[in-house]
């Protein structure tokens, strides 16, 4: 009796290691690459040249189809991201998502669909500080309410339940900031739209572009609080409007959609005055 199949490893490796090689700032190929400044010869690590620098974090290394003129960025899509407009075929869809199991499923399921203008990159984003790679907690079904916070106590989709994937436990992952991710995007591709849903992270990412990186965007559409309970965020973390107003002032955008609250959380627009 031969060997079952499984489902394909390298596919899954593959992911994890597009977004760790995009978090150092280098591309790995498909040779297994030693520590930097040594080289693998035999059985044996030897010194090596000194290896290039890598780009900086400004340099725009994701290389989108000659085809794509503007680029929709959906942070924390879960199983309902952003999609490719079917009017407009320059028009691409970038989502960033920490799970890697909904990476994968929306890498098969999208990218088939869209061939050429849906992408994924399998990773968190959050503010410079938490750079690196990080647990993310597992919350609700399908991990809806997933966040690299541990959630609060006494809230029903954090318990573990019958029948539901909920509290499925922990992730690593790697996580990024938004100014790398800008940065990486090529100067001639427009940003319409930038979409987040970090589950109580969500002004730590988009504090962590400058205005500079920040106004290539034409429009935010982002979760905010108003006195949540829901997560311990890390001190220094906070997400309530009051607080993104000011800071969205300073980097040049307007408020123009108020939430509509449940549960002391909903989506803003913040919509950018004037050119970049």
């Amino acid at each position: 009796m031969g060997t079952p199949a499984l489902p394909s490893p390298a596919r899954m490796v593959g992911v994890v290691m597009a977004a760790s090689a995009f978090l150092l700032g280098v591309f790995v190929g498909p040779h297994l690459v030693g520590p930097v400044g040594v080289q693998p010869v035999g059985n044996a690590l030897t010194p090596a040249a000194a290896a290039p620098p890598p780009p900086p974090p400004s340099a725009a290394i994701l290389s989108f189809p000659p085809s794509i003129r503007r680029l929709l960025i959906n942070v924390g899509p879960n199983y309902d991201p952003l999609t490719p407009p079917d009017d407009d075929p320059a028009t691409g869809v970038l989502a960033v998502e920490a799970q890697l199991e909904v990476a994968s499923e929306l890498r098969e399921r999208l990218a088939r669909a869209h061939p050429g203008r849906f992408f994924v990159i399998p990773a968190a984003l959050a503010g410079e500080e938490h750079v690196g790679f990080r647990s993310f907690h597992m919350y609700n079904n399908g991990g809806v309410s997933s966040s690299l916070a541990e959630a609060a106590a006494n809230h029903s989709w954090a318990a573990a339940g019958e029948g539901g994937r909920i509290g499925q436990g922990v992730e690593f992952v790697p996580v990024l900031t938004l100014g790398r991710l800008l940065g990486a995007v090529p100067p001639d591709v427009a940003i319409p739209l930038l979409k987040t849903d970090t589950q109580g992270f969500d002004l730590s990412v988009i504090q962590s572009a400058d205005r500079a990186a920040l106004r290539r965007v034409d429009r935010l559409m982002v979760e905010v609080y108003e006195n949540s309970t829901y997560y311990n965020l890390p001190d220094g973390v906070v997400n309530d409007l009051s607080a993104w107003v000011p800071h969205m002032q300073r980097m040049g955008f307007a408020l123009t959609s108020h939430p509509n609250w449940s549960g002391g959380e909903g989506d803003a627009l913040f919509d950018r005055i004037g050119e970049p």
